[in-house]
């Protein structure tokens, strides 16, 4: 029960930190810079988008945890996204 919450705590921190981006984003420059990583990133979810134009807003390629693992620097940290909790 106690990974259960835990789980639930991730994903809470996840969309609190959606919620404060989008105020964030409509507020100030990172709309324009949100939009450029939309153009980069088209075929992942609005939420995904946001969430890599959040963490790393220069990010040119994104892939799986696996293929990233597999073909490049795996000294990189991971971005987050909300795949991970919802395909469970």
């Amino acid at each position: 029960m106690a990974d259960a919450k835990t789980e639930k705590q991730k994903v809470k921190e996840i969309t609190d930190n959606l919620e404060e981006g989008l105020k964030e984003l409509f507020e100030s420059e990172k709309y324009k810079n949100y939009l450029s990583t939309m153009s980069k990133f088209h075929n992942y979810s609005v939420n995904n988008t946001l969430l890599i134009a959040l963490q790393r807003p220069d990010a040119s390629l994104v892939a799986g945890y696996q293929a990233w693992q597999r073909n490049f620097n795996r000294q990189e940290p991971p971005l987050r996204s909300l795949t991970h909790f919802l395909t469970r």
